[in-house]
């Protein structure tokens, strides 16, 4: 009589013993830890970083901006214009930054068409008190106390302003199609390299229409200025604003 050998059925239901079980666990344990570890460790950083974007004392300034008047022989254009002042600087995070450069930078969505124009540095603006250069209003009082004097000098109205090192457009324009979440990806090398009142909403949508343009495409222009006895022995730049503005577009020849 032959015995059937009892086949033997493991129940999926009861998980099997692992001797390695406990070693696996703090492996995990380990690993978590150090991705907390890691993760503080960049948040600290960045708590630690200067604010970058979204700067209040920039935003502030473009409030306190005159109207846009216009001249004589001109109307305002309808087309839908952005005015970006980028203020080039040897250290963005320096206490005292040392004013290297001025542009406004001139976007029309409507035609598709962008302006890089060169601002002199000793421009003669009002600081609301008296005239001086713009260099020596940025060395005495910040970026900030330059926005309206500059825009009431150039009779344009800027919606940003940018202070950033040199190269930044070339930065943002490498990141062609990446979005926000790419744009924050870079902070390391581009956050770092400006000081501006735009979100990263605001700078996505910049870029981009940086990035549609073209770099290379964009019009670069010296802004038009006649010198102007300073009243001290020597001169400053004065801006024809009516010529800026009919060079832009921002101001049409009545008919």
């Amino acid at each position: 009589m032959q015995h059937r050998k009892r086949e033997r059925f493991e129940r999926t239901d009861v998980p099997r013993y692992n001797p390695y079980r406990n070693y696996i666990a703090i492996a995990v344990l380990v690993a978590v830890g150090v991705c907390l570890v890691v993760l503080v460790g960049v948040l600290w950083n960045k708590a630690q970083q200067p604010i970058s974007v979204g700067n209040k004392t920039l935003s502030a300034s473009l409030e306190t901006q005159s109207a846009v008047t216009s001249p004589d022989g001109y109307t305002i254009s309808d087309d839908s214009f952005e005015n970006v002042l980028v203020l080039t600087v040897d250290d963005v995070n320096a206490e005292t930054p040392k004013l290297k450069n001025a542009q406004i930078l001139t976007l029309n969505s409507t035609k598709n068409k962008g302006y890089l124009v060169t601002i002199p540095l000793d421009t003669k603006v009002n600081d609301g008190k008296s005239d001086m250069r713009l260099s020596d209003l940025f060395a005495a009082s910040g970026a900030s106390a330059c926005v309206a004097p500059l825009a009431k000098a150039a009779n344009l109205r800027m919606t940003h302003v940018m202070l950033a090192t040199d190269g930044v457009w070339d930065k943002l324009e490498s990141y062609k199609g990446s979005g926000v979440t790419a744009l924050l990806s870079h902070g390391a090398d581009l956050l770092y390299d400006i000081n501006t009142d735009m979100t990263t909403a605001d700078l996505t949508e910049v870029a981009e229409q940086v990035q549609s343009m073209g770099i290379s495409n964009l019009t670069r222009l010296d802004a038009p200025t006649t010198k102007e006895d300073d009243g001290a022995g020597s001169s400053w730049e004065v801006i024809n604003s009516s010529q800026l503005g009919a060079s832009l577009g921002i101001m049409v020849a009545k008919s």
